[in-house]
C-alpha cells in the first residue's frame, strides 16, 4: 500500500514526464516502485526497455514473417 504522498509524487513525476502520465496509474507506479525499491526514474528505464523490446521484437517477427511469404512458405 503507498501513501497519498508518494501517489502525488508519482503523478507528479509522470505528468511532468508526459502529458498523459504515459496512461500510466500514478498509485500502481508508486507501488512498483516501492516493492522494486527502485526509484521513479530508473523504473520508468526499464518500462522503456522492456517496450523497446517487445517493439523490436515484432519487427523480427514481421521480417521472418516476410521472409517466407517470400519463399512462398
Amino acid at each position: 500500500m503507498v501513501s497519498s504522498k508518494e501517489k502525488q509524487k508519482a503523478r507528479s513525476y509522470l505528468f511532468s514526464h508526459h502529458r498523459k502520465g504515459f496512461g500510466i496509474q500514478p498509485h500502481k507506479f508508486a507501488a512498483s516502485a516501492k516493492e522494486l525499491g527502485v526509484s521513479f526514474r530508473e523504473l520508468m528505464r526499464f518500462i522503456s526497455l522492456q517496450y523497446q523490446r517487445g517493439a523490436q521484437q515484432s519487427l523480427s517477427n514481421q521480417a521472418n514473417l516476410q521472409r517466407i511469404a517470400a519463399r512462398g512458405g
